[in-house]
């Protein structure tokens, strides 16, 4: 069994509408309880920002939600709840010295991350401030335009735009405090500009291959071969839409994984490769649904031919000391 790091999950949301506050043991894709039974190194938790008109996960609607600084204190608020509640198994961790202290302990880690950074507003305090709340990685946009930038889209008008000029000097600030830049949503003119403009290392902390499956969210080679030569790595989506070789099929199949891991290694090096599973973010059927079930994937690329070296790199990177997890502050 490998112990893994997991560079996303919507969790927090998913427990949100659900009506209870539980993370140990809810009825969603993740949970404390399973980390545990799974031996899983660690969760990096998102706070997700949906739009106001989104439906929750199962269909229903939403209630309606409050403002933004006061829906990200809810739910970090809650995860902190949780994991003091059971701080026997999981601890928080704001760096990569944290989860490795953790798991010297026996303890699973739970690191904060935002996923679309419409909160920020275009104001720089904004960004101090999620930074002084533990959040280490921020995934620029997610499907709509922010004071960021530009989301993934059908339309090359909207793909191709870059970075805004606030997104820019922002780039340099998440560099210089050790927040994570996360490219997984965001447009291929602004994947490009971040290229240009990160000194550091950065994340598609949930994104897979366009040549095996041509969805917008996911990478081209060349963003592979960039991202890897930035020292960055992308994690393996088990979302189907970006998983299946075909539009019409609707199952993500471990084989289908399996196959992204294996294409993304052979363009970018072990070095990149990573998991980014979107629990309790994605519908579908998935074949691998819970922590519990992640072993089938590692069996899997085993048979492929992937080492042990390899693999643990994929799993948690501890075989590196270049990986783009250690997320010190600065």
């Amino acid at each position: 069994m490998y112990s893994y790091i997991d560079m996303h999950c919507d969790t927090l949301l998913r427990t949100l509408e659900q009506g209870s506050d539980s993370l140990y043991d809810g009825e969603g894709m993740q949970s404390i309880k399973q980390m545990k039974e799974a031996k899983q190194m660690c969760q990096f938790f998102a706070v997700f920002f949906p739009p106001r008109d989104m439906p929750a996960r199962d269909g229903a609607k939403r209630p309606e939600l409050p403002p933004d600084d006061e829906f990200f204190a809810i739910l970090t608020e809650n995860l902190r709840k949780e994991v003091a509640i059971h701080k026997d198994v999981i601890a928080m961790a704001s760096s990569y010295t944290d989860i490795v202290n953790n798991w010297a302990k026996g303890l699973s880690s739970a690191v904060l991350t935002v996923e679309d950074g419409r909160m920020v507003q275009g104001k720089m305090e904004k960004l101090y401030y999620l930074y002084e709340q533990g959040v280490r990685a921020i995934a620029l946009t997610w499907n709509f335009a922010n004071c960021f930038g530009y989301p993934n889209s059908k339309e090359p008008e909207i793909m191709n735009k870059g970075l805004t000029d606030f997104g820019i000097e922002a780039i340099g600030e998440m560099n210089r405090l050790g927040i994570l830049v996360d490219v997984s949503h965001l447009s291929d003119g602004g994947f490009m500009d971040v290229t240009k403009y990160s000194t550091k290392p950065f994340i598609a902390s949930h994104s897979n291959c366009r040549a095996l499956t041509p969805h917008t969210r996911n990478l081209t080679d060349e963003m592979i071969r960039i991202l890897a030569n930035k020292g960055g790595v992308s994690g393996l989506n088990f979302c189907p839409d970006f998983v299946t070789p075909l539009e019409t099929e609707i199952d993500s199949k471990a084989e289908y994984l399996a196959n992204h891991v294996w294409h993304m290694l052979q363009v970018g090096g072990e070095d990149c490769i990573a998991m980014g599973t979107d629990f309790d973010g994605v519908g579908g059927h998935l074949e691998i649904s819970h922590p519990t079930q992640m072993d089938q994937l590692f069996d899997l690329l085993a048979k492929k031919g992937m080492t042990s070296r390899q693999l643990d790199k994929f799993a948690n990177g501890t075989q590196s000391d270049e990986r783009v997890y250690r997320i010190e502050a600065k």
